[in-house]
């Protein structure tokens, strides 16, 4: 057996997920150098020459996104139609849930298929300890009898240069990055909001510079990328098309960690919709506003703290919207959050001038890294 890993991974065109790649390498790589890490794309089915890798290896890990999901087996994760086949410890590192309304009272109806069960029955009995993202993750898998995972936080929380730094508030804002969400695609009141977003970014910061962050590209290279959403596309080139008309700048940022990591490394403030912007900006100790769109937000709000805000009151999720949307029928499911403007403009202000909000995710990040770091040291 040799001393690696077999890593599964899901970087497609969306820059978070290729952010979670690269941080889960750097983890790796500082805190188990002991093992060589073999990275494949979740998403294939394991080939035989896969298999014997894998089962040459110490363990095979399913790492970070929101992988747990109704049919996590065999969507998010194709492996082999036969589980039994991979006889080395199965683990994940970092996955989260995905639900639009994303309330707690979720975690405890959450659906998962039979398959998918058996996937997380096969990791829970890996005789080691598996990672979620997220508390509500967490609780998802308590409620369906798992017990073997702990709440390690995405991979993409932890910079080890960054560690147990401070936020400096005091710093001049000069260029600021709105994250583009994704509710845009199925919500015209969405569509709006984060227009009206944007032009208080503008009002509040009339002289500062700001971009418009594209973390799917709006170009037809994401259309050709494999699971893309072609009401995503036309909505965020609609969108294109009102930024050019205002004349905001925007920035495709899609298809690698490293245009993340080198865009928002020279950011001083960041608002917006994107998970993945919010965590790598609190990662590197700047400042991060995040507006929840579905769970995966509310999810990181109980891990992390600070600067977070629920864009939405309201969102119908039931089988008959998802048919709709799928037929391109204009109902909109989202009850947008009426005082969000407001609530942004008031505690903007007073957050840059007294508050402490800011510095709260960076505590957090620091306190939970050692269960980060716990898990790293028990892994085969």
């Amino acid at each position: 057996m040799k001393n690696q890993y077999v890593i599964l991974t899901g970087g497609k065109n969306n820059a978070g997920d290729h952010l979670i790649k690269y941080r889960a390498h750097q983890l790796f790589k500082s805190f188990r150098s002991d093992r060589k890490i073999i990275d494949l794309n979740g998403w294939e089915k394991l080939s035989d020459t896969d298999l014997v890798e894998i089962n040459n290896s110490k363990a095979l890990i399913m790492v970070g996104g929101p992988a747990l999901l109704n049919k996590m087996y065999p969507k998010v994760y194709a492996l082999r139609e036969n589980l039994d086949e991979i006889e080395v410890p199965m683990l994940t590192m970092g996955i989260g849930w995905y639900s639009k309304k994303g309330n707690w009272e979720n975690t405890h109806d959450y659906k998962l298929s039979n398959d998918s069960v058996k996937l997380l029955e096969k990791i829970n009995s890996s005789g080691y300890l598996s990672s979620v993202r997220d508390y509500h993750t967490l609780n998802t898998l308590f409620s369906k009898g798992m017990r073997n995972f702990l709440m390690t936080g995405c991979p993409a929380l932890y910079d080890k240069q960054f560690l147990n730094s401070k936020i400096d508030e005091s710093k001049t804002i000069n260029k600021i990055a709105f994250s583009l969400g994704v509710s845009l695609r199925i919500s015209k009141k969405m569509y709006q909001q984060m227009q009206n977003v944007l032009l208080l970014i503008h009002e509040l910061f009339p002289s500062t510079h700001i971009d418009v962050v594209f973390h799917h590209s709006p170009s037809k290279e994401y259309i050709n990328t494999h699971g893309s959403n072609r009401a995503l596309y036309n909505a965020q080139n609609s969108f294109l098309i009102w930024l050019k008309e205002n004349n905001f700048h925007y920035v495709d940022i899609s298809g690698s960690a490293e245009k993340l990591i080198n865009y928002y490394s020279n950011v001083d403030l960041h608002i917006g919709y994107r998970v993945h912007a919010h965590i790598f900006m609190n990662s590197i100790s700047k400042l991060s506003i995040l507006l929840n769109e579905d769970g995966r937000g509310k999810g990181l709000e109980k891990v992390l703290g600070g600067m977070i805000f629920d864009a939405y009151d309201e969102v119908n999720d039931t089988s008959i919207f998802k048919v709709l949307h799928r037929l391109s029928i204009n109902i909109d499911s989202y009850k947008e959050n009426p005082y969000l403007i407001k609530d942004l403009k008031n505690t903007i202000n007073y957050e840059l001038n007294n508050g402490i909000k800011f510095m709260q995710s960076r505590l957090a990040i620091d306190s939970h890294f050692s269960v980060m770091n716990n898990f790293l040291k028990q892994l085969p």
